[in-house]
């Protein structure tokens, strides 16, 4: 299933399009990862309503490709020395 990353203000945020489609002014996500870069902090939730005038950017992205950046934003943020 193909994700999508979102550019917001807050940060990236990757997650699964809902079908849902009941707010023209909402996006419904699921499966969510959003990394704060100001923060370091990557939190993922089961579910995220995000306001469409929040979003800054949009790309569709591959399963495999989406993992690729959660993977490269957890080494980023959790290596150990």
């Amino acid at each position: 299933m193909n994700k999508i990353l979102l550019i917001t203000a807050a940060g990236y945020i990757v997650g699964i399009e809902s079908l849902d489609k009941e707010d023209d002014h909402i996006l419904k996500l699921h499966d969510v990862y959003i990394n704060n870069p100001t923060q370091r902090l990557i939190d993922h939730f089961e579910s995220l309503e995000i306001a469409k005038k929040q979003i800054i950017g949009h790309k569709k992205l591959s399963t495999l490709d989406a993992q690729n950046l959660i993977s490269r934003w957890e080494a980023n943020y959790f290596t150990t020395s």
